[in-house]
C-alpha cells in the first residue's frame, strides 16, 4: 500500500525532507522527556543569578501539572503543591478542604496523617495555607528518607482523600449540628467554624478585610471569604464541598515546587508514577476574570461589635483601597511597596505627618496585597467616622503635592536600598518557602515562575524613580485618576453582631423544631457517634501505613553554636564566626537591672521611641532616611536570659540590634551612637505623636491576638521573668502607657525626665556587652568601628538593683467581644521541687499531639490545643480559638491520669521521639545562629548540657513518661489559669475566677 501511495521519487523526496526536522525535533524532545525527565516536557532550564541556582520548569505530559525545581545544595529540602482555588461564596470550601484532605487518604487511612506526622517526623516545616486565590501544601525536611515520605503523604492527601467516603471528616473539620441530649439546644461545631469565629474577633483582620474586599470585588472570587465567613459556613453542604474538590484538585490546575539537594529524577519518578500518571489533561483551564473597574469611588460604612460600656470615641478604622494593575507586573508590585513606605509608613511620610497634624486617627499604615489584581490599602486606626471625608481629602492632597513637587529622592533611595538589602541578604532559614512564595503568583497568573524570582530587572526599573517621575506617574494614574477606589469606614457599635447572633440562634431553634422525634434521636446518635469516632484510636494496621524513620535516622549530635570573646575598650565583645555574605549583624546588650524598679516600664517605653525621635544633629525624618540608606535594619527590644536556667537569676537586657554591609559598618555604629547618646526626649510634640501611635498599636494588639494577651499575662502569676515581661510588654504595660497618655500634657515632664534617667543609667560603657556575627574576614575590620562606639559611651560602672518582684496568682477572665476563648493553665514545676529533664520534651510532645489534640481540638472543636514546657520551669496547657471554657479546663485536669496510664509500643515511642527532635533541629539563618550562641553564653548552657538533653530525649522510655504524672498533678493542683474570651461565656462561668477584667480601663 505504501508503494502504491508513493507514486514518484519526487514525492518521496519531498516527504522525507519534510519529515527530517520533525524527526529531529521528536528525537530532541524524546531525549528531553524520556532520558532526562521521563513523562515530563522541559519548558525551560535557566540559571537564576538572584538565587545562585538553576531553576528547571517542567510540564507533566499526561496530566498537565507544572513542576518547578530549584536546584541548590541546601539540605533543607522543600516540597509544595499549590492549586488555584477560587471561591464563589462565603461558605469556606477552600479552607475546609485544606483541613479535611489531611484527615486520611487512600494509601494512609488513618484519621489524620498530618497529626501522625506532627507527632513523629523530622520535618523542619509542615503546614497548609488557604489564600484568597490558592491553596498550598508545603513541607520541608533535612532528612532524605523523611522528605520523600512527606511528599508521598501530601500528594496522597490532596489527590486521594477519604472525604468522599467518610462525611465525618467534613463534620469534624468544617461544621456540623451537635446535639448530645434531645432536650438540649442544638449548636454548631467544627474546627474551621471556630477558627474563623476567632479570626473575625479581630476587627481589622476580620470584618474590615472582609467588607473591603466584598465591596472592591463584587463580581469575582476576591469578593468572597475563602476561609469562610462564620455566619455563612453552615450553608456549605457536603455535596457542594465535594464538588469544590472535584473542580479544583486536579494536577492540571496545580503547580508543584521542589527545592534543595534531593535528586530530581527520584522526585519526578515518585510524583509521576504514584500520582500524576493516573490523570489526563483537563479540557479547560481554571481562570478568574478581572473585576470590572468602578465608574467612580465607592463610599461605604460598616460596623464591628464592642462591649457595652466601652468608649467608642476614636475607635473607628478609616481605609482607602485601590485596585491597581496585576501582580505579574513585578516592577509595579515593587513600586507599590515603595510607595507604601514613601507616602505613608516612613516616619516623615507626607500622609503620616498630615494626618498627625490634622488629628485624624492615632496610627496609619499602608500595604500592597499582590493578588491577581493588586490592592493597595491605607488604613487609619483609632479614628472617628466623622473624619472620613477629611481623611480622603488629605490623602489626595498629599498625593497631588507629591506629583507637583516631586517625592523626596533621598527617602525613595533609602526605601529602595532597604528593599534591595533584604532581597540580596536572603536572611530566611526556610529558603524553599521563600522561593515558593516568590514564584507562586507569577506561576499561576503568567505561567512564568522566573518572573517572580528574577528581581534584578524590576529593581532596575524602579530605580529609575531616583532620576525620573516614575513613581509620581504611578501616583497620578493609579491613585488620583483611578475610579476603582473604595473609601471604607469600620465603626464600633455595641451589639453590632446581635442581629446575626440572634439569627443563628433562631436558625438552630427552628431547625430543631422542624425535626421529628426519630430525627432528633438520629441527630443525638450521630453526634455521639462522631465523638466516639474522634476519641477512637487508629488501628495498628492503619498506623503502619504511615512511613516511620528509625532512631538511627536521628543525628546523635546536638546543634551548638559557640562564642568567642574579646576585650574592646574595657568592655566585653562576644563574636560568632559565620558566613554571612558580607553582612555584619551587631547586637548591643545593656543590663536593665541598672534601673530602679519604678523605672522598669520605662525601659520598654524607651525601646519603643528610640530612632523615632529627633536627635541633636538629625531630625527624625533625616535619621530615618540615613538608617535606610546605610543599614539593613535597626531596632531595639527587651530580652531576658536566665543564668543556669533559674528564674531567680533573671538577666533582662536592653538589646540594640542593627545590620549593615561590611563597607557601611562605620555609618551603622555612628548612627547607633547618635540614637543612644543624643536622642532629644524633650521635643514634646514629637514625643506625643510617637507615644499616641504606640498606644494605638498596643490597644490594637489586645483585640487582634487574645492568645498573646493571655499567654503573656499567665506566667506573671508565678515567675519573676513572667512578671517582668508583663510589666514591659503585657496588659500591665498597656495600662501603664494608657495612663500616661490619658493626660499627656500634664504627664509629659515626668515622662521626659524618666526617659532621660533610664537612658543615662542604661547606655554606659560599664553596662555594655556587645555581640557580632559576621564572616571571619569581616570581623577584624569591624572591631575598630565597634571600638569607636564603645569609647564614646559614658565611662560609668554598672550598679545593678535587686528588684522586689512579687508574682501572685490572679486567675483572671478577660471580658471581650471575642467569639471564642483562649484558655491557659499551668505552673512552674521547679517551684514544686522538680528538676529539668530532657525527656520532659517528649512528654510535652505526647501531651500536645495526642491528648490535647484529641480532647481540645478534635473533640472540643477548638482550632488548637497543646502544651508547652520550658527548661526554665514553666509548663502550660493551652487552647486556641476555643468555643469552650470549663470543658477545656476539665480536659486539662485529665492530663495526669493520661500520663499515669500511658502506653506505647516501640514504634509509637520512636514516632514521639522523632517529632521531639524535629522541633530542635531547625535550619537557622546566620543571624539566628549568632543569637543562639549569645543565648547559650548568657544562660551558661554548655555543649555538654545540650548534648545530655538530646541523649535524654533519644533514650526516653514509657516509664519516663509515666513518672511525670505526679508532676503534672501537682501543677494542676495549683489551679492557676487565665482566660481571654467572650464576656457572656466567661460570665456564665464566673465562679471559676478570682477576677473578671475588662481590658479597656
Amino acid at each position: 500500500m505504501r508503494c502504491k501511495f508513493l507514486k514518484s521519487g519526487r514525492i518521496v523526496y519531498t516527504f522525507v525532507n519534510l519529515l527530517i526536522p520533525v524527526i529531529l525535533i521528536t528525537l530532541l524532545m524524546s531525549a528531553t522527556q524520556d532520558v532526562n525527565y521521563p513523562g515530563y516536557k522541559l519548558i525551560e532550564k535557566r540559571f537564576v543569578k538572584e538565587l545562585n541556582a538553576d531553576v528547571i520548569f517542567l510540564e507533566h505530559i499526561k496530566s498537565g501539572a507544572k513542576i518547578v525545581k530549584f536546584v541548590t545544595d541546601d539540605p533543607n529540602k522543600t516540597f509544595a503543591i499549590a492549586f488555584k482555588t477560587f471561591p464563589d461564596n462565603d461558605y469556606g470550601a477552600p479552607h475546609i478542604i485544606e483541613h479535611t484532605v489531611l484527615n486520611g487518604s487512600k494509601n494512609y487511612p488513618v484519621k489524620s496523617p498530618f497529626d501522625v506526622l506532627m507527632k513523629g517526623s523530622l520535618k523542619t516545616f509542615m503546614n497548609a495555607f488557604t489564600s484568597k486565590d490558592f491553596t498550598a501544601y508545603p513541607v520541608a525536611s533535612m532528612n532524605d528518607k523523611d522528605y520523600f515520605n512527606l511528599i508521598h503523604v501530601y500528594l496522597d492527601a490532596v489527590f486521594n482523600p477519604l472525604i468522599y467516603s467518610d462525611p465525618r471528616i467534613f463534620k469534624q473539620e468544617g461544621w456540623h449540628y451537635e446535639l448530645l441530649d434531645k432536650d438540649s439546644a442544638i449548636t454548631y461545631k467544627g474546627v474551621v467554624y471556630n477558627e474563623m469565629k476567632g479570626a473575625y474577633s479581630d476587627p481589622r483582620e476580620g470584618e474590615l478585610s472582609y467588607q473591603v474586599f466584598k465591596n472592591l470585588f463584587p463580581d469575582n472570587a476576591y469578593g468572597f471569604e475563602s476561609g469562610g465567613y462564620p455566619y455563612a459556613i453552615p450553608r456549605l453542604t457536603y455535596e457542594k464541598f465535594l464538588d469544590f474538590h472535584r473542580k479544583y484538585y486536579h494536577p492540571g490546575n496545580s503547580y508543584i515546587f521542589l527545592y534543595g539537594n534531593a535528586p530530581l529524577d527520584k522526585e519526578l519518578s515518585l510524583i509521576d508514577k504514584e500520582y500524576l500518571s493516573h490523570y489526563t489533561r483537563p479540557t479547560s483551564k481554571v481562570t478568574i476574570s478581572d473585576q470590572k473597574p468602578f465608574e467612580k469611588m465607592k463610599d461605604i460604612t460598616g460596623f464591628y461589635p464592642v462591649m457595652p460600656g466601652d468608649d467608642v470615641n476614636n475607635q473607628a478604622y478609616l481605609s482607602l483601597n485601590y485596585v491597581i494593575g496585576h501582580n505579574t507586573d513585578q516592577a509595579l508590585v515593587m513600586a507599590l511597596d515603595i510607595l507604601s513606605e514613601v507616602l505613608v509608613n516612613q516616619e516623615s511620610a507626607p500622609v503620616r505627618l498630615a494626618l498627625e497634624e490634622a488629628g485624624i486617627g492615632q496610627d496609619v499604615s499602608a500595604a500592597s496585597n499582590n493578588y491577581k489584581q493588586n490592592v493597595f490599602q491605607i488604613i487609619v486606626q483609632n479614628a472617628n467616622p466623622a473624619d472620613k471625608d477629611k481623611f480622603n481629602t488629605i490623602v489626595r492632597k498629599c498625593m497631588q503635592d507629591a506629583i507637583d513637587k516631586g517625592l523626596d529622592k533621598e527617602v525613595v533611595e533609602g526605601v529602595i536600598n532597604r528593599m534591595e538589602f533584604q532581597l540580596r541578604e536572603g536572611n530566611d532559614a526556610q529558603k524553599g518557602l521563600y522561593c515558593f512564595f516568590r514564584s507562586q503568583p507569577t506561576s499561576f497568573f503568567a505561567d512564568d515562575p522566573f518572573l517572580g524570582l528574577e528581581y534584578e530587572k524590576p529593581l532596575s526599573e524602579v530605580k529609575k524613580s531616583l532620576t525620573t517621575k516614575y513613581l509620581e506617574d504611578i501616583i497620578r494614574k493609579d491613585f488620583l485618576d483611578n475610579p476603582h477606589t473604595l473609601l471604607f469606614t469600620l465603626a464600633p457599635k455595641v451589639g453590632a453582631d446581635d442581629e446575626k447572633n440572634a439569627r443563628v440562634l433562631a436558625e438552630l431553634k427552628n431547625y430543631k423544631a422542624s425535626l421529628k422525634p426519630e430525627e432528633l434521636e438520629k441527630l443525638v446518635r450521630e453526634s455521639k457517634d462522631l465523638l466516639e469516632y474522634q476519641k477512637s484510636e487508629d488501628t495498628p494496621e492503619a498506623l503502619a501505613t504511615i512511613p516511620l524513620l528509625s532512631l538511627k535516622d536521628i543525628s546523635p549530635k546536638s546543634q551548638f553554636y559557640s562564642i568567642d570573646e574579646k576585650n574592646i575598650a574595657g568592655t566585653q565583645l562576644l563574636y560568632h564566626n559565620e558566613f554571612t555574605n558580607g553582612v555584619v549583624y551587631m547586637n548591643l546588650y545593656f543590663d536593665v537591672r541598672t534601673l530602679p524598679q519604678e523605672l522598669i516600664p520605662y525601659a520598654s517605653l524607651l525601646s519603643n521611641v528610640l530612632s523615632l525621635l529627633n536627635t541633636e544633629t538629625h531630625s527624625f525624618g533625616d535619621l530615618n532616611k540615613l538608617l535606610n540608606i546605610c543599614t539593613g535594619g535597626f531596632h531595639t527590644s527587651l530580652v531576658t536570659f536566665q543564668q543556669d536556667l533559674e528564674d531567680s537569676k533573671m538577666m533582662p537586657k536592653f538589646c540594640v540590634t542593627s545590620k549593615a554591609m561590611a563597607d557601611k559598618t562605620d555609618k551603622m555604629t555612628e548612627l547607633t551612637l547618635e540614637i543612644l547618646a543624643r536622642t532629644r526626649f524633650d521635643d514634646t510634640e514629637r514625643l506625643k505623636n510617637v507615644l499616641t501611635r504606640h498606644l494605638s498599636q498596643l490597644e490594637a494588639s489586645t483585640k487582634q491576638d487574645g492568645y498573646a494577651v493571655a499567654s503573656g499575662r499567665f506566667p506573671s502569676y508565678f515567675t519573676k521573668t513572667g512578671l517582668f515581661s508583663e510589666m514591659t510588654g503585657g496588659l500591665d504595660y498597656y495600662w501603664f502607657v494608657a495612663g500616661l497618655m490619658k493626660d499627656f500634657d500634664n504627664n509629659s515632664a515626668v515622662i521626659i525626665k524618666n526617659l532621660k534617667a533610664a537612658s543615662a543609667l542604661l547606655f554606659t560603657r560599664g553596662n555594655l556587652v556587645s555581640a557580632v556575627t559576621a564572616d571571619p574576614g569581616t570581623l577584624e575590620s569591624f572591631f575598630p568601628q565597634i571600638g569607636k562606639l564603645v569609647v564614646s559611651l559614658p565611662d560609668k560602672p554598672a550598679v545593678l538593683n535587686d528588684w522586689a518582684l512579687d508574682p501572685k496568682p490572679k486567675n483572671e477572665g478577660f471580658l471581650t467581644p471575642s467569639k471564642v476563648q483562649y484558655v491557659i493553665e499551668g505552673y512552674d514545676f521547679k517551684q514544686l521541687g522538680y528538676n529539668w529533664d530532657g525527656s520532659m520534651r517528649v512528654m510535652n510532645q505526647i501531651v500536645s499531639t495526642d491528648y490535647l489534640q484529641t480532647r481540645v481540638r478534635v473533640m472540643g472543636g477548638a482550632y488548637g490545643g497543646w502544651s508547652s514546657i520550658s527548661p526554665l520551669g514553666t509548663v502550660t496547657l493551652n487552647s486556641y480559638r476555643d468555643p469552650n471554657l470549663k470543658q477545656t479546663l476539665d480536659n486539662f485536669k485529665g492530663v495526669p491520669e493520661y500520663l499515669k496510664t500511658f502506653e506505647a509500643d516501640e514504634k509509637t515511642m520512636t514516632r514521639y521521639i522523632l517529632g521531639t527532635i524535629s522541633s530542635l533541629d531547625r535550619p537557622l539563618t546566620p543571624s539566628q545562629k549568632g543569637d543562639q550562641a549569645v543565648g547559650f553564653y548568657f544562660n551558661k548552657r554548655t555543649e555538654e548540657a545540650i548534648q545530655f538533653d538530646r541523649a535524654c530525649i533519644i533514650n526516653t522510655k514509657v516509664s519516663d513518661i509515666r513518672r511525670f504524672a505526679k508532676m503534672m498533678q501537682d501543677v494542676i493542683d495549683k489551679n492557676e489559669f487565665c482566660v481571654y474570651g467572650n464576656a457572656d461565656k466567661i460570665n456564665s462561668e464566673k465562679s471559676l475566677f478570682q477576677n473578671l477584667v475588662t481590658i479597656q480601663k
